[in-house]
């Protein structure tokens, strides 16, 4: 369920955004490869960060059981790794002092 966010809503999520766009930046040059991107998120509420897959790509569990296949080749795992996104909590303690 998507609720419509209000103008209030909107105008808090673009400030927190580009407050935090240098730290995503930084993130995003320490972690490389590793992560596609590094974005702010309103989805994330306890933990400071998470990594999440794409939409279209394997869940994390999903590669983990295809990784102890024992009848794998190794050209599985060039599509079988999913390139995973940084959803960072602006409102987590730990993130504002960074």
């Amino acid at each position: 369920l998507k609720l419509e966010d209000t103008d209030d809503e909107k105008k808090k999520k673009e400030e927190l955004k580009s407050k935090f766009e240098g730290l995503c930046k930084v993130m995003k040059d320490i972690l490389g490869d590793r992560v596609e991107k590094v974005v702010v998120s309103d989805r994330v509420v306890d933990s400071p960060c998470c990594l999440v897959t794409g939409e279209y790509g394997w869940t994390a569990n999903m590669e983990r059981i295809m990784k102890a296949q024992a009848l794998r080749d190794s050209s599985m795992s060039s599509y079988m790794s999913s390139k995973k996104t940084m959803e960072i909590n602006p409102e987590n303690a730990i993130m504002e002092e960074l």
